[in-house]
């Protein structure tokens, strides 16, 4: 964003000094082919924004998911290896399902942010022409 901040405060930079000059023919084909040119860049520098973007986006959603992955396995694992040692009993049923329950919140809170970032991406990608390629990854 910054990138883009600096490219506009450049560009209109360089128009003022332009238009501050004399308006001759070969100066305003400069200009003109100098706007163009800056035009390029700045839709060259949103597409790869966008695509970081959702490349971010995806990646950090993953790492959510893995993360809960993770926490239920490490919770499962801890359950079955308590009542292998016969160490089950109602104090450990109620900790449990508290787990349990917290698990399930978690597991919504990250469905719902699975379904936010599909709708981010899903609207970068309609609005930025990325290649077919670009879409697979």
């Amino acid at each position: 964003m910054k990138k883009l901040i600096l490219l506009f405060i450049l560009t209109l930079f360089g128009m003022s000094r332009v238009v501050a000059q004399d308006n001759n023919p070969s100066q305003t084909s400069d200009l003109k082919a100098y706007v163009d040119s800056l035009s390029t860049k700045l839709n060259t520098l949103q597409h790869d924004y966008d695509y970081l973007y959702c490349s971010h986006e995806i990646n950090q959603i993953q790492s959510e998911l893995k993360d809960l992955l993770n926490d239920v396995n490490i919770k499962s694992n801890d359950i079955l290896i308590r009542c292998y040692r016969g160490r089950y009993d109602s104090d450990l049923y109620t900790t449990y399902r508290s787990v349990y329950n917290s698990q399930v919140d978690l597991y919504d809170s990250v469905k719902e942010r699975v379904e936010v970032g599909q709708r981010a991406v899903r609207l970068k990608i309609l609005s930025s022409n990325f290649t077919q390629n670009e879409i697979d990854v």
